[in-house]
């Protein structure tokens, strides 16, 4: 019984040394500090542990990053533009297409079909009203959700359309 009071008390010596080398909270700003995600779980596990904790000297925190680190530094021309590629206008202005209509025709369904003088065919998105004629100007202009729309200066009414051909 005594030998295990002896053994506990010398443990308990060892472990209060070792606390008492960086205050408790000293050691978690340490670790809190560390930018490397690996050093940071490391320095906690030691803290858990009841090891010692040391500040790091200057060469380990000017320690050179690994090539995938610097590389998600890096950023590629692709990251720059993921995300926001649709909503940037072209210079070539091609976010809206004139187009003169050559033929119409509507299906079982009301939906309309144009054929356009350029040899493009759209057809109507949908069942909606809209006043179209042969031989008149109308647009092609992109929308949300890479979606079209055919619509004519004189009125502000459109209609969703999709490419045939």
């Amino acid at each position: 019984m005594t030998k295990l009071i002896v053994i506990i008390a010398a443990l308990s010596c060892c472990f209060k040394v070792a606390a008492a080398a960086i205050p408790l909270e000293q050691a978690l700003e340490l670790c809190r500090a560390e930018q490397n995600a690996l050093r940071r779980l490391t320095c906690y596990d030691a803290i858990a542990d009841g090891k010692t904790i040391t500040k790091p000297t200057a060469a380990q925190a000017t320690a050179p990053q690994s090539q995938a680190a610097q590389q998600a530094v890096n950023s590629s021309p692709a990251a720059e533009q993921f995300g926001i590629e649709h909503h940037q206008l072209n210079d070539a202005n091609d976010e809206q297409l004139q187009v003169v209509v050559k033929s119409l025709r509507y299906n079982p369904h009301k939906e309309l079909t144009v054929e356009f003088a350029n040899g493009q065919i759209w057809q109507q998105v949908g069942n909606d009203y809209y006043k179209i004629a042969e031989g008149e100007t109308h647009f092609i202009r992109r929308a949300a959700f890479d979606s079209f729309l055919l619509g004519n200066d004189k009125s502000s009414r459109t209609v969703r359309v999709k490419r045939v051909k």
